[in-house]
This record gives structure tokens, sequence and C-alpha cells, in this order.
């Protein structure tokens, strides 16, 4: 309804609400100043596609789509932020013990391989990547606003930065390009924003700013600050992982259907198709028989060694679904047109797997079930369904799961 209401302008839904309307259209207008205001600082705005799965009753993924963010979610986005950055502000010339969200530059050599990277699509960078300004990456951002390798070279640009994370220092926040940030409006769902609101009334209301209470304070806060950091890499991780077990799922019914998609990352065996809907799949290099290619790290291609065809980041190629693994969370295209090369003999994929072609292209079929099992000991293991299941349902439905009991702290 917000969107409707302040995007849209529908008069019909702005009769419906007709106590909030001057509201909205007053926090738009501010919201559009806070844009500007950041913009003109500096501030990247990353907009990469977030993927929405939509699953029934059981669990089983029925759709993958693309999370919309409209004008209304920008809304809440500049209140959120400025909240964050005053209350930062205000704690840092405090001088009080604090905890900060930080993002600090990114490391030069990772900023000259993305500026080598993109003068292969005719963008040119001065400077060596040392002590760069966020603006820099700013004007690279809006210059390629629009064309087709927009979303890749904006993936770049984010890989080759650092992460942002928690400390007790002060660092500022890179891509925000904001001397103070902290995360302060979300202490329902995140531990550092309830640290903050801890600090808040212990600073603010109890005025419990005594030595012993700072030194207390200065003691903890850099420990909650790496903890809270590992603690969200792993829920990103985790978070991640989720994704590519629905996509895959979803993605067993499209075995041999043909989509188009963007080549979102190039390595040594092979390439990464992202389709529309952010699935991703590989093309392994044993599959693109049509000739042999040579992986050209400076350009992020594959370069074929006889008809000098080149398969470059940002490329639109159409894509055939070859083979799904849930378990894991692998899915396997091949380039529509290029028939795999069927061969007797047993070769390595380079993802760990032992593989052999079958004569239809549809699928590979895995062997060396042992070496298999072996190989899924390791951190991201996960158990196969011996259910009997053959209605592809998730992996974690129709079993009995045994609690372990936790040992007693002494």
């Amino acid at each position: 309804a917000v969107n409707r209401i302040i995007t849209d302008k529908d008069a019909a839904t702005r009769a419906q609400y007709p106590e909030i309307v001057p509201m909205l259209d007053l926090a738009q207008t501010l919201s559009q100043q806070l844009i500007a205001m950041r913009k003109k600082r500096g501030e990247i705005d990353f907009d990469i596609k977030e993927a929405k799965v939509i699953v029934n009753e059981e669990g089983i993924p029925k759709e993958v789509v693309t999370r919309e963010r409209g004008e209304g979610e920008r809304l809440i986005e500049s209140f959120m932020l400025i909240a964050n950055e005053t209350v930062a502000e205000h704690f840092n010339q405090m001088e009080v013990p604090f905890i900060y969200r930080i993002h600090e530059q990114p490391k030069s050599e990772r900023l000259r391989q993305f500026f080598d990277f993109i003068t292969n699509f005719g963008i040119m960078v001065k400077g060596t990547g040392e002590d760069i300004h966020p603006s820099t990456l700013q004007n690279i951002h809006e210059e390629i606003a629009g064309r087709p390798e927009d979303m890749v070279i904006s993936t770049m640009m984010l890989r080759s930065m650092q992460q942002a994370r928690y400390d007790a220092d002060n660092l500022g926040h890179f891509g925000l390009a904001a001397d103070y940030y902290t995360h302060f409006t979300s202490p329902i769902r995140r531990y550092p924003d309830l640290i903050v609101h801890r600090l808040v009334r212990k600073y603010l209301i109890e005025k419990s700013m005594d030595g012993r209470a700072m030194h207390e304070w200065e003691e903890k806060l850099p420990q909650i600050a790496e903890h809270t950091s590992n603690r969200e890499r792993r829920a990103i991780d985790a978070e991640r992982d989720t994704d590519e077990l629905k996509k895959a799922e979803f993605m067993i019914q499209h075995i041999g259907d043909e989509f188009e998609g963007v080549i979102s990352s190039v390595a040594n065996f092979g390439m990464f198709v992202e389709l529309p809907n952010t699935i991703e799949g590989m093309v392994n290099m044993q599959n693109m028989s049509d000739d042999y290619y040579h992986f050209d790290e400076r350009q992020m291609a594959l370069i074929g060694e006889r008809k000098a065809k080149v398969y470059r980041i940002g490329d639109v190629v159409k894509v055939k679904v070859i083979h799904v693994d849930v378990d894991e969370r692998q899915i396997d295209f091949q380039i529509v047109g290029m028939p795999i090369d069927v061969s007797s003999k047993r070769e390595r994929d380079p993802r760990g797997k032992t593989i052999q072609a079958k004569t239809k292209g549809t699928q590979f079929e895995k062997t060396d079930k042992k070496k298999k099992r072996k190989s899924r000991k390791g951190k991201n293991a996960r158990q196969r369904d011996k259910s009997g299941n053959t209605q592809h349902k998730p992996f974690y439905k129709g079993k009995k799961v045994k609690k372990k009991a936790r040992k007693k702290k002494k």
C-alpha cells in the first residue's frame, strides 16, 4: 500500500488512507533529501538483486523471484541509516566506550585487480588504488547503470571490498562514505543493536559513567565486536546455503529446459552463469567441446584456441540445465548448441567429484561412491536422504532429529 501511495500515486489507495497520506508524502520528500545528501558525499549504492524463494506448505520451492526494492523500502532504509549515523556520532563525541559498524577502505591490490577487470568494458580509472575515495567507485557505478554488464561489474566491485564488521574503535564506513556508523535500529534481531541500546540506557538514562563502568565496557566491547562479527558471517553463510539448497530443489523440475543468463564468473575449470532470478549454475569446461579453451585471468574470460571464441564475464549466453545435485547444492548448465563430448574415459570434476558423461547429455552419472561419501565428512557435509524420497522433498522432511544433550558447564 505504501508504494501505491507514494510511487504510483494511486487515487483509490490514497483515498483509503487519508490520515497517513500527508505524512507519507512528507516522509518521501525527506527520504529523497537524505538520499541526495549521501550521494553527494560519495555513498556507493549497491542495488544487488536478492532472491525470494516461494515455497508451499511442505517447504518445496514453487518459484524463485527477485525481491522488489521499491520507494517504500528505500524510505525506511534512509531513516534507519540516518538514525544509525546520528547515534554513532553522538556517542563518539561523548568519548565513551561504544560499538561501531565499520567498513574499511578496500585493499589496494584488490582494487587494482578490479580496475584491470573493468578495462575490458572500456572503463579506465586513473590512480593506483591507494587511499581512494568512495566517490570514485560511485562514479563507476553510475557510468555502468543500465548497461548489460551493470550487475556483473557491481558484483565484482562488491567482491573487491572488505567485509563490514563491528569494532570498538570508530574507523568510519567506506561504502556509506560516513564518518560515524553503528547498528542501532534492530535490537530485536541483532545483538550489536541490543548492546547499543544498553549503552544508551547506561549513559543517558542511568548516567552510569563512572570510571569503573567505563573500564568494564572498554574490556567487554572489543570481545563483543569480534564475536558478533564472526556470528554474523556464520549466519550469512547459513542463509546462503539455504538459498542454494532451495534453488537446487527448484531446478530439478527444469532439467532439460533452456534459459538465457549472464556469465557471472569465470575460472580455469569453466564459468558460472546467472539467470534473471539469481539462480546460478556452472558450465564445466569439459562440456565446452567445440574448442579447447584457455582461462585468461586478466580479462576474466575463456578464449578458444582454434576459433578464438571468447566467453567473458557479462556476456549473455543461452544455457540448458543438464544436472542438479541437491545434496551438494550444485546446478550444471551446458551452452545451448554445444554438444557434450561423450567419452568413456572418466575424468576428475574440478569440484572434487568423479563423473562420467552420459550419451544423452542430460545429466552426469556419479561414480566412486566411497570417495564421494568420504568427501562429505568436511565442514559443509550434508547427510544423504536415505528415506527413499522420490518426490524431491526437502532433505529435512520426514526425518526424526535426535537432540544432543548439552553438557552442563562446570
